[in-house]
């Protein structure tokens, strides 16, 4: 949670906003969002959120408006770029004396998760893609060999169940 005043200026933080957004807040105290560091863009979108929000009257039924955002935490970090993303679903409301409330959660985790979700989702749609056609050729190798096995010598008939075993095997997988 942050307070700020009309212009964007931190007046308090808790140390759950420090924790998520990885920056000392209680040191920025007095300074706009927008003016530090790896916030520059979040506190500029937060600035123009709450001046629309505050703005446009016909939106005032609600108390208060809500907006994701994906922040990258360490600026000019060459590590994995997900590692540094921080997703966070924040809202904000006017308060006495012109001061603005900033609450936000970090569902980095959540959106992790969908998205492994949805990778799943894609790999088994996949394997069931392929695996689809493999069974008309495991059932087509298996025809055969009944209707050929009693018509062929042993050795063929050996190399033609063996070849057949293959199919059916990695069909099967």
């Amino acid at each position: 949670m942050i307070v700020l005043d009309a212009q964007g200026r931190i007046r308090t933080s808790n140390p759950g906003a420090t924790s998520i957004l990885r920056v000392p807040l209680a040191e920025h105290e007095g300074r706009a969002l927008a003016e530090i560091e790896g916030l520059e863009t979040f506190g500029a979108a937060v600035q123009q959120r709450f001046d629309e929000f505050l703005n446009d009257r016909t939106q005032r039924a609600a108390d208060h408006w809500q907006q994701s955002f994906e922040l990258n935490t360490v600026p000019g970090s060459s590590g994995a770029p997900q590692a540094n993303v921080v997703t966070l679903v924040a809202r904000g409301a006017e308060m006495p004396n012109d001061a603005r409330l900033l609450v936000f959660d970090d569902i980095s985790e959540i959106v992790s998760a969908q998205r492994a979700q949805a990778w799943g989702e894609v790999a088994r749609r996949l394997a069931h893609e392929i695996k689809n056609p493999l069974t008309p050729i495991q059932l087509s190798a298996e025809r055969m060999e009944m209707k050929l096995a009693g018509k062929l010598q042993d050795p063929e008939r050996a190399l033609l169940t063996k070849s057949v075993r293959t199919i059916v095997d990695r069909s099967i997988r």
